[in-house]
């Protein structure tokens, strides 16, 4: 998928902060996009308005949720080339500390949400053979260990494993997967917020994420990378 010009792409957790990047360097390379969120939000409505694409409020919690997404995408334009999966999730806790409700909303977020997108995505990508599919990881997903946030590196792992998965299912498609991890805090209204006395010069550039998705998915079938970790400044 060398060339983006009136590809369909659907983007998942569109009103993020991470997402805004991927949007705008999505669209400046000639995607349609669909913009999916969980909530009416008036920032996914302004960015679907000035990239000209469709803003779609589905819950990719259920199976439901996901197929209406995808069946909007095509409805709208015809088809659908890619997903780029944003939604997530993040929570700290030793393992002993949490309260067992975090267990149920970082798998949800983290990993059903993207089985399902994925799930609704397939059958499309399959008849053709050729699509884009990626996700959203984190350092714990690429080292297998998080020490005082154990339930989100959990299943931040675990949906590096059903991505690596899917690719290997794969194989013998032109239909690529990418896996983005950032390796560290990224700059985001939330995280300076949430760390105020933190410096976010030494965070991760949210353009930085974009870009490795959009290098991904411009990638040939001979020369297809899967995985991109995105470090902070040294």
């Amino acid at each position: 998928m060398s060339e983006l010009k009136d590809r369909v792409f659907i983007i998942t957790g569109s009103g993020g902060a991470i997402a805004g990047p991927i949007i705008d360097a999505f669209a400046a390379a000639g995607a349609h996009l669909v913009l999916a969120e969980a909530h009416d939000s008036a920032r996914v409505r302004e960015r679907a308005a000035q990239t000209g694409g469709l803003m779609v409020q589905v819950d990719l919690a259920t199976a439901a949720g996901a197929e209406t997404m995808v069946g909007a995408a095509e409805e709208r334009f015809g088809r659908v080339d890619g997903l780029i999966h944003t939604v997530g999730g993040f929570a700290m806790g030793r393992l002993h500390e949490v309260d067992p409700a975090q267990y149920d909303r970082m798998f949800d977020l983290n990993v059903r949400t993207l089985f399902h997108a994925v799930r609704a995505m397939l059958p499309r990508l399959l008849a053709r053979g050729d699509g884009f599919l990626a996700g959203i990881a984190a350092g714990p997903g690429w080292s297998g260990s998080a020490p005082g946030m154990s339930l989100y590196g959990a299943a931040k792992s675990a949906a590096t494993t059903l991505l690596r998965s899917l690719d290997e299912e794969l194989a013998g498609t032109a239909i690529q997967v990418a896996i983005v991890y950032p390796m560290g805090a990224v700059d985001t209204p939330g995280n300076r917020k949430e760390m105020p006395d933190a410096d976010p010069s030494r965070w991760i550039d949210p353009g930085a994420i974009a870009q490795a998705l959009l290098f991904a998915a411009t990638r040939g079938p001979r020369g297809r990378m899967r995985e991109f970790p995105v470090w902070p400044p040294r």
